[in-house]
């Protein structure tokens, strides 16, 4: 598999996933992907951020370098989104169950759209 692919899947998985949001958050056994205590305000709103931006990664597969400003936001969104949640689960221990869920994630979506985005940017 050569980096265009796994960045063009990248975006694909992950674009699902955040479409996928509303029962990732609501199906949530070990509190990795919804804060506690729920608010619905937050909730929504989150929710109607990433299911936007999920389809916006998928249009963005087709043809990832042509688009890489939006693949560099959702790198770097990524990162200070996972920053700012890990500091937030590192102060409350209630919310130490985020570092099996969407911490982690976003940092892997940003490692490899990152990395492969920088590869096929290098090359034209």
């Amino acid at each position: 598999m050569n980096n265009l692919s796994i960045l063009r899947n990248t975006l694909r998985v992950f674009g699902i996933a955040f479409i996928l949001i509303i029962p990732m958050m609501k199906l949530d056994p070990l509190g990795g992907w919804a804060w506690s205590p729920g608010q619905w305000e937050y909730e929504m709103m989150i929710q109607g951020v990433y299911m936007t931006l999920g389809v916006m990664m998928i249009i963005a597969s087709k043809e990832p370098v042509q688009h890489y400003m939006f693949v560099w936001f959702v790198v770097w969104s990524s990162i200070v989104h996972g920053g700012i949640m890990a500091y937030q689960a590192i102060i409350d221990d209630h919310e130490m169950g985020h570092f099996l869920g969407d911490i982690p994630a976003l940092f892997i979506l940003a490692i490899l759209a990152g990395y492969t985005l920088r590869k096929e940017q290098a090359k034209h």
